[in-house]
This record gives structure tokens, C-alpha cells and sequence, in this order.
């Protein structure tokens, strides 16, 4: 073949719909069409381009190292015209997967706590994954590129090719074990003298708590630096350093003692999306949750027929 009009794409697509299951019945139950037309329509592609895509055996279809590295490419194709589709059809048709970028943060906990409330209102349409970014001006560019659908960050953005709007504000607190904090008289006196934890990638949060530490005559005696939220929580827990969290409704901070000194401190997060997708429905959902009262209230989870009729899956699956 030399060049893309000898392609028959009905048969690129069928291949795709079959192979991203490896299964003749469920992939020709998408097409719409019966398992023989399916197969035969698998077998043109297979002769075109003189490749074994599939190995067929007794037990079913499993894909070869050329039927994997296609189905990579067809991912790539059928998910961007399901885009296509998205911005020029009247019609919400989704089809593809969403990638979120999170900027590494103290506010960790908030922004997968409102991409989970998100899953659930785009599960109809597609997946949702999320990427780890390691700063504001890594996930600026990767939204500007296309690398990733949206984002969540601490700042909004410089560029005015990206829209934002605030996901919400939340107040910081120190926390400490409850057995330490019983044992001072005052509050301030633990800040002084209990090692206080800083993180290496918001150089601008640190600079405003070492502020307000020193508006009340604070200096901690020790600080300890750590990238990893796990092992803070379980030291902080032991009595062994002071931490900061977002005040957060969604998170009750078990076995951890919440305080606060002086003046108040915020902490803002941003959905950050390119301005030119927001016709598509993984865009219109992301505005629709951001205008919810879903994004503040906790929630039970407890929808799971949600997953279950999204993947379509078959009842005779399911105990009766």
C-alpha cells in the first residue's frame, strides 16, 4: 500500500472494536453486525496488509506482537475522530479515554476526591486517568500541547489559550498526634520545638508559612524535608513532626490533631482546560461538575450499577 485511501477503514475499525476486547462476539455486538461479518471484515485488513493480527484458537482470539502495535495506532485514531465527532456533531458521543493532570500537591487529597465525582459523570462516555505533573508551568504546557485533556493546579494560568475556573478554597492547618498536642500549653510551643515538615515542590506554600511563623514569633527548632505524603501522616501520627494539611470537609484526618495559629491561610485549587475543546463532552462534563454543589459534599460511593451498565456488561455474567 502506498498510501492511505487503499485502506479500507470499516475493516480498520472492526479490527479495532474486536481487539480492544479479543473477543469475536462482544467486538461484532458493538459494530452491530453478526460474528461471521466481523471476522471476514478482520481477515480483508489481515490480507491487506499480508499480517497475522489475531491467533485463533479453541478457546478464542488472542492478539499477535502486529495485531498490539496496530491496536495502538488505531487507539490513537478511532479516540481522536470520536473527538471529531464530539466537536462537530450536535450529539454527545464520548468514545475515548480523558487524561487529567495533577500537579503534585498539598491538596492531593481534594483534587482526586473531585476527578473521582468526575469519572462518575463522564463513565457513560469513557475512562479517566490521571497523570502526576510536577509543577504549574509542566502542566501549562502538556494542556497548550494536547498531552493531557485538563488539569488540576494550584495557580491559574498564564496562557490565554487555557481557561480556568477555581475548583474550590480551603483553609491550612497544622496537624499533630492528639497525645502530643495534650502535653503543651500552648499551641505555638509545638511548632517551636517538634521537627515541622516541608515539601520540595511548592517553594511559594513554604515561603507563606515560614510568614505567618514568624508574624507570632515562631521558629522552629527543626524542619524535615519530604516528598512522600504517606510516611508524614504515619510519622506525625507517632508524635514524631508537625504537618500541614487542607482543612478538608471530605477528610476527617483520623488519629491526627488539628490546630491552627494566628491568621487564617487559603489554599485555592484550578481546573485548567483548553478554551478550543470545551464543546466536547469531556470538557461540558468537567463545567458541569465544576458548577455542582457535587464538588463540596462527601460522597458514599455506593452507585456501583453505575460501572456495571456503563461497560455494558452482559447479565448472564451476573448472579441472578
Amino acid at each position: 500500500m502506498k498510501s492511505l485511501k487503499e485502506i479500507n477503514w470499516n475493516h480498520l475499525y472492526c479490527f479495532h472494536e474486536i481487539a480492544k476486547v479479543e473477543n469475536l462476539r462482544l467486538g461484532s455486538k458493538v459494530l452491530n453486525c453478526s460474528p461471521s461479518t466481523a471476522s471476514e471484515q478482520v481477515k480483508a485488513l489481515e490480507a491487506k496488509f499480508q499480517k497475522v493480527l489475531f491467533l485463533r484458537t479453541a478457546t478464542g482470539l488472542s492478539l499477535t506482537p502486529e495485531g498490539t502495535k496496530l491496536l495502538e495506532y488505531t487507539k490513537n485514531i478511532f479516540e481522536e475522530g470520536s473527538k471529531v465527532l464530539d466537536h462537530f456533531s450536535e450529539d454527545q458521543v464520548g468514545g475515548y479515554s480523558v487524561s487529567v493532570g495533577i500537579v503534585d500537591s498539598i491538596a492531593d487529597g481534594i483534587a482526586s476526591e473531585f476527578v473521582s465525582q468526575y469519572w462518575d459523570l463522564f463513565a457513560n462516555y469513557g475512562t479517566v486517568n490521571t497523570i502526576k505533573q510536577s509543577e504549574h508551568s509542566v502542566i501549562e504546557e502538556n494542556i497548550a500541547l494536547g498531552n493531557i485533556d485538563w488539569g488540576i493546579s494550584l495557580r491559574p494560568p498564564k496562557r490565554k489559550s487555557i481557561a480556568s475556573r477555581e475548583i474550590g478554597s480551603f483553609e491550612l492547618v497544622f496537624c499533630c498526634a492528639p497525645e502530643l498536642y495534650e502535653k503543651f500549653e500552648d499551641p505555638k510551643d509545638i511548632l517551636r520545638n517538634i521537627p515541622l515538615v516541608e515539601n520540595n515542590w511548592d517553594k511559594n506554600l513554604n515561603k507563606r508559612i515560614n510568614q505567618l511563623l514568624r508574624r507570632d514569633n515562631i521558629v522552629p527548632k527543626e524542619k524535615i524535608f519530604s516528598d512522600h505524603p504517606e510516611y508524614i501522616k504515619n510519622l506525625c501520627s507517632r508524635g514524631r513532626c508537625v504537618m500541614l494539611v487542607p482543612k478538608n470537609p471530605l477528610n476527617q484526618y483520623e488519629n491526627l490533631r488539628v490546630f491552627t495559629i494566628g491568621e487564617e491561610v487559603r489554599l485555592s485549587i484550578f481546573a485548567l482546560w483548553r478554551k478550543s475543546e470545551e464543546k466536547l463532552v469531556s470538557h461540558s462534563l468537567l463545567l458541569e461538575l465544576l458548577e455542582s454543589e457535587l464538588v463540596m459534599l462527601p460522597q458514599s460511593y455506593s452507585d456501583i450499577d453505575l460501572q456495571l451498565e456503563a461497560s455494558e456488561v452482559d447479565e448472564n455474567l451476573l448472579k441472578k
